[in-house]
């Protein structure tokens, strides 16, 4: 009588987590979708934008078009405020949804994250925590790695 009462409860957590896991893909791909809508560059520049950068061959090229590295620069800003948001909310009140969603936001986040490095088009050191950029007219720029650090 209790090994079925532990399988049923085994069974209803692994359905909880399938939904919080089902959850997290199905916002993760409306986030693929805004990114192409939204223009969250604009809220953080000083003036208004009307070309973006590509580097080739280390040389700058304006273009009116908005560029591959951009749009995932876009998405995986999105991803990352949503598992701030979940995690935030976790924190409040945990629950297995949002651990479920969380784990899948982080993954996506570290995937979208190393593609908009990958296609800026201009070299990339990556350390341990850290990369550097490497741009042209400037001293390299280091930054702190955030795709590591989401999945712990």
């Amino acid at each position: 009588m209790c090994g079925n009462t532990i399988d049923q409860s085994r069974d209803v957590n692994m359905r909880i987590r399938r939904g919080g896991f089902i959850l997290g893909v199905i916002v993760t791909f409306l986030l693929f979708i805004m990114g192409g809508l939204t223009s969250l560059g604009q809220a953080f520049a000083l003036e208004p934008r009307y070309y973006y950068v590509i580097y080739e061959s280390g040389e700058v090229i304006h273009v009116g078009y908005v560029p591959f590295y951009i749009y995932m620069w876009r998405v995986s800003s999105l991803i990352f405020l949503a598992w701030v948001i979940t995690y935030v909310a976790y924190i409040i009140k945990p629950s297995q949804v949002l651990d479920s969603a969380g784990v899948v936001y982080g993954i996506s986040y570290v995937i979208t994250h190393y593609i908009y490095l990958f296609t800026i088009g201009a070299p990339v050191i990556i350390y341990p925590f850290t990369y550097v950029l490497i741009t042209v007219g400037k001293p390299p720029l280091l930054y702190l790695d955030w795709g590591v650090k989401s999945l712990r």
